[in-house]
């Protein structure tokens, strides 16, 4: 297994770079996918949804080696020599894997990476939301065992994983309540509300859940007057 973090980064600029190195890395990548068949999944989200996580996890899980695969390590200033790098890590996976090699790669905005190389990761690409309550529930559960933490939990409506994560490890490091603790998060869902809104939107329809079988559905309720106030509710559906 092959795990690429963030490749929208390792990829920002092909065709346009002037030096040529990114266009000559997603030329080689381009035809290696294709020689060797093969397969891959993009995942999408918002931080701390676990996309790195489960990417992380799988190889574990199915009991096989995980290469972490860092582009940006291969780059350098002259286009031949991050083409020979790029070459030479994929004879490292060749070697490994027999040839068989299946991609996990994250990202947190898919619009720049290249429609010719997302149609290289040929198993899907799933969109990561926001965990709903269940999901948070189970997510709570791992943590505080692990810190070895326990007590009331704050409210965490909006919350990522890895807020949850840090507001079990504050705890744990500072001796401090999680109720204490949860003073300290300030929660994606509100300090990058518009952005993850975008990225709902962008997905809706066009990517799979991750949570739910099917493609990805986000609709966003009609403004409801209250005591005269307008509320807006967001469901997200997938």
């Amino acid at each position: 297994m092959v795990f690429v973090d963030e490749i929208e980064k390792a990829f920002a600029g092909t065709g346009t770079d002037l030096s040529g190195v990114k266009t000559e890395m997603t030329g080689t990548m381009l035809s290696w996918m294709q020689d060797r068949e093969a397969d891959g999944v993009v995942l999408i989200g918002p931080p701390g949804t676990a996309k790195s996580a489960i990417a992380k996890a799988t190889g574990n899980t199915a009991g096989i080696p995980t290469i972490a695969f860092d582009f940006g390590a291969m780059q350098n200033s002259l286009v031949g020599a991050s083409g020979e790098r790029l070459r030479a890590a994929l004879q490292v996976v060749d070697a490994v894997s027999s040839g068989r090699s299946l991609w996990i790669a994250t990202c947190n905005s898919i619009g720049v990476l290249p429609p010719e190389l997302r149609r290289r990761f040929t198993l899907g690409t799933f969109f990561f939301d926001l965990p709903t309550q269940d999901e948070r529930a189970a997510i709570w559960k791992i943590h505080t065992a692990k810190y070895s933490v326990s007590g009331v939990r704050p409210d965490d409506e909006g919350w990522t994983g890895a807020e949850i994560k840090e507001c079990c490890r504050k705890a744990y490091r500072l001796k401090l309540s999680l109720q204490e603790s949860a003073q300290y998060i300030v929660p994606v869902s509100r300090s990058a509300a518009e952005q993850i809104k975008v990225l709902r939107q962008q997905a809706s329809g066009k990517f799979l859940s991750a949570s739910n079988p099917g493609v990805y559905q986000f609709q966003e309720a009609a403004v409801i007057p209250k005591a005269g106030r307008a509320f807006r509710n967001l469901e997200t559906v997938g």
